[in-house]
């Protein structure tokens, strides 16, 4: 029988705490590029949560200096690829709830799909995701936060709004889901994001419900499994 609820998954931060490391790595090659040391409240607005597209039109607009040539592409993707192979980790009990059928599953992400795959592939998940519910935000004009990905997503599944539910790290994400009619689960265990300063932003941008472990989470959607009755 198909699930009544659709599971919308951010990727960076929530399947994986990897989302650190893609800000830390942009962060510092600007710092050495361009001479520009970005604050932590900069990352956060430029960088965390969003499509490379939605970084690039942030940072142009404010640092116009900046011009993304090759080059940075160049130390980018090497930065990228080695940070997969080497501190890429899937978050502890996260596959208990992919595995859990009262739910159906996809994924929203902000990543070029290429890099989406490489860390899906190095964390064994392509059993629970390929190209018919996966999503990146190359398949949209607006990525987070903007609500066309999770809007998008939710089409292309065959739900409507009041039927997803996302889990994000993000408030961005959460700025998007909220935006999209669509409830939130602020997934907050990923790094520099369990602080009450974080908390509370999560709060102010809508997220329905917050959960610093997956098993947090999964106690959460488990309330939802009357709907599937």
């Amino acid at each position: 029988m198909r699930p009544n609820i659709l599971l919308i998954w951010d990727f960076d931060g929530v399947i994986a705490d990897c989302e650190h490391l893609w800000v830390e790595n942009w962060t510092d090659i600007i710092d050495k590029k361009y001479g520009i040391k970005l604050s932590p409240a900069q990352q956060q607005y430029y960088l965390e949560g969003k499509a490379e597209k939605t970084k690039i039109s942030l940072l142009i607009k404010d640092f116009p200096q900046m011009t993304f040539d090759n080059d940075f592409w160049h130390i980018v993707r090497s930065n990228e690829a080695e940070l997969i192979d080497t501190k890429l980790e899937i978050t502890p009990h996260v596959t208990d709830i992919l595995s859990d059928t009262n739910f159906a599953h996809c994924i929203a992400t902000g990543a070029i799909p290429d890099k989406h795959n490489k860390k899906v592939e190095k964390l064994g998940l392509k059993k629970y995701f390929d190209e018919q519910n996966t999503f990146t935000a190359t398949m949209v004009q607006n990525g987070k936060p903007e609500p066309d990905l999770f809007i998008y997503a939710a089409q292309k599944m065959g739900y409507l709004p009041e039927n997803c539910i996302v889990i994000e790290d993000s408030t961005a994400g959460i700025i998007a889901a909220k935006k999209a009619d669509m409830k939130v689960i602020a997934y907050i265990g990923a790094t520099n994001h369990n602080t009450d300063e974080y908390i509370a932003q999560c709060r102010k941008y809508g997220a329905d419900f917050i959960a610093s472990t997956m098993t947090e989470v999964h106690t959460i959607l488990k309330k939802f499994y009357k709907r599937n009755d």
